[in-house]
């Protein structure tokens, strides 16, 4: 097993983005007791500047008086996350500007390692929480973000891991190895194959065949082997065996991998993040932004760096 001192080399410094709701603070203290405890954290809060309707201007406070409440109210509440950490947060910071824009920019400043965010803290629906902000930092970081979305009390042992063909898939794939020697984590890679890619393939062999539904078995059978054996060596080749193992299936590729999530009680989901949001350029539409939205569990998107957009 990986020793705390290498894994601290990986996670040296970490970001933390914080609007002081319940959901925030639970990730927060989820980073500092679980995921990375050994790292320094930086923990940022920013104000977004208040525009006073025209119409009531004169019965308002200040545009500087209101501002100046929110810092002075948000220091208070930061001085009360600090008192709860203890020694662990190496420095916090509050500022006004847009909270991605503020939260990325600190994360260039001090070359963190990961950013950390909650789920907007505020949204009533179950399933659709997460807000813009998170959800724009993912898109916007250059390195890895974690939405820890009900965290839990324990370690992540049962980490998710859709993949596919991307560059991206390697540098997944070397972060799921730390994570499950650090963790003692068991790992399931997922497949999805596209409907686009089945409908097209099942269209050829029905039209060769009057045995439909054999067809269509054999069809899905045929997919289901190939893509388990390229599983299969590519856990071998990155994650020690006694750990992993290979699970295929076909669909929308956001919603295949919240259904295995769930059907596994998933504690963490790792995928990967290219320039347009998607989990990899076979796997069409909006896959990062749904499992984001759906899933129950924290979930980590690793950035696609400079040299494997080339």
């Amino acid at each position: 097993m990986t020793s705390k001192s290498e894994w601290a080399v990986q996670i040296k410094s970490v970001v933390v983005g914080i609007d002081f709701s319940d959901a925030a603070l639970a990730a927060l203290r989820w980073t500092l007791d679980i995921f990375a405890p050994g790292a320094s954290i930086t923990v940022v809060h920013a104000i977004v500047p208040v525009e006073r309707p025209a119409f009531a201007r004169m019965f308002l406070p200040s545009e500087e008086d209101i501002g100046a409440f929110a810092v002075s109210h948000a220091r208070d509440k930061m001085a009360e996350v600090s008192a709860s950490a203890g020694s662990h947060l190496t420095r916090t910071e509050i500022r006004i500007g847009k909270p991605y824009e503020v939260i990325v920019d600190v994360c260039r400043e001090v070359r963190a390692d990961m950013i950390v965010v909650g789920p907007h803290g505020t949204r009533p629906r179950p399933h659709k929480f997460l807000g813009t902000t998170a959800e724009r930092i993912v898109r916007m970081a250059p390195v890895p973000v974690l939405v820890a979305t009900h965290p839990g009390h324990g370690l992540p042992t049962r980490i998710l891991v859709p993949v596919d063909e991307a560059p991206i898939t390697s540098t997944v794939l070397s972060w799921t190895r730390q994570l499950a020697e650090e963790f003692d984590a068991d790992v399931k890679l997922l497949h999805v194959w596209s409907n686009a890619i089945y409908s097209d393939v099942a269209s050829m062999s029905f039209a060769t065949t009057k045995d439909e539904p054999a067809a269509r078995r054999a069809i899905v059978q045929e997919m289901q082997d190939t893509a388990t054996h390229w599983l299969d060596k590519l856990g071998r080749d990155s994650i020690a065996r006694d750990r992993v193992t290979a699970a295929v299936t076909y669909g929308n590729p956001g919603d295949a991998t919240l259904e295995a999530a769930d059907a596994m009680s998933a504690d963490l989901i790792v995928l990967g993040r290219r320039g347009s949001g998607l989990i990899a350029p076979a796997l069409l539409g909006s896959t990062v932004s749904t499992v984001l939205h759906g899933a129950r569990c924290p979930v980590l998107v690793i950035a696609e760096s400079d040299e494997q957009t080339d």
